[in-house]
């Protein structure tokens, strides 16, 4: 089913390849698209892409390793220059890009049920100065939905046909001028920052995991990464909520 569907170069999981050279490799088919469709050659870039993106996962503080907010801003420069590329091509008319995190339920600066999400395109309302931030209740399934109606696909089910799609995100004028990506962070060396050999949390780090998803334990990686941001600011404890299952009355 992949057969000419996937490009067979582009690295999976593997957060010690730069986000940039993943960009790199994905703006080099994306121009080969453009070329041929500047030229009618009668090949058009797919209606479906997806792209990965996982630097931002981090190694932790593990030594000679990006450091964490390193990985970040490699990860946060890739997808703008991503855009970039998009918002300047023939395809900016008719193209959305839907940015959202694979590993949502975790981390100590959300709340475990919560994730951001970006949509971009021609009619995204706001501006760079107002941007505007949609608050309605809105689940992973919605933005599946939203696909799936962009593309004239079917619903799959009934979870995704009844989820509203996300409506107000294309609510602008169409006029959202071509982006252009920020490259002072490869600029001034900062996405090349490597952590120190014996910096806090580096001999934890450097015994995880790092090689495929939801390996590491978080509760261990967690508070590292918060002292590597925060420094001596307390990181919040976790809190959870237990509802207790009601008892049908048949128990009584």
């Amino acid at each position: 089913a992949l057969r000419d569907h996937f490009n067979p170069v582009f690295p999976d999981f593997n957060t010690e390849y730069p986000d940039q050279l993943r960009a790199d490799e994905f703006l080099n088919e994306f121009d080969n698209f453009v070329r041929a469709h500047q030229e009618g050659k009668g090949t058009e870039l797919p209606a479906y892409v997806l792209l990965y993106l996982p630097d931002d996962h981090t190694h932790g503080t593990t030594p000679g390793k990006p450091r964490p907010a390193a990985s970040v801003a490699d990860n946060d420069l890739a997808v703008g220059r991503v855009v970039e590329a998009l918002s300047h091509s023939p395809y900016w008319d008719d193209t959305a890009i839907f940015i959202i995190e694979d590993d949502a339920q975790d981390g100590a600066d959300v709340d475990a049920h919560r994730s951001i999400a970006f949509e971009i395109s021609k009619y995204s309302p706001g501006s760079a100065e107002r941007p505007f931030v949609d608050s309605r209740f809105y689940t992973t399934v919605n933005m599946v939905h939203t696909v799936e109606t962009l593309l004239g696909l079917p619903a799959m089910n009934q979870n995704d046909a009844h989820a509203p799609v996300m409506a107000p995100l294309f609510s602008g004028q169409g006029d959202q001028p071509p982006f252009t990506a920020d490259w002072s962070n490869r600029d001034n060396g900062f996405i090349y920052q490597t952590n120190p050999a014996r910096g806090q949390g580096a001999a934890e780090s450097a015994k995880m995991d790092f090689s495929r998803p939801d390996a590491v334990n978080t509760a261990v990686l967690n508070p590292i990464l918060w002292r590597d941001r925060k420094g001596s600011i307390p990181m919040p404890v976790p809190r959870h909520t237990v509802l207790p299952r009601k008892r049908s009355r048949d128990t009584d």
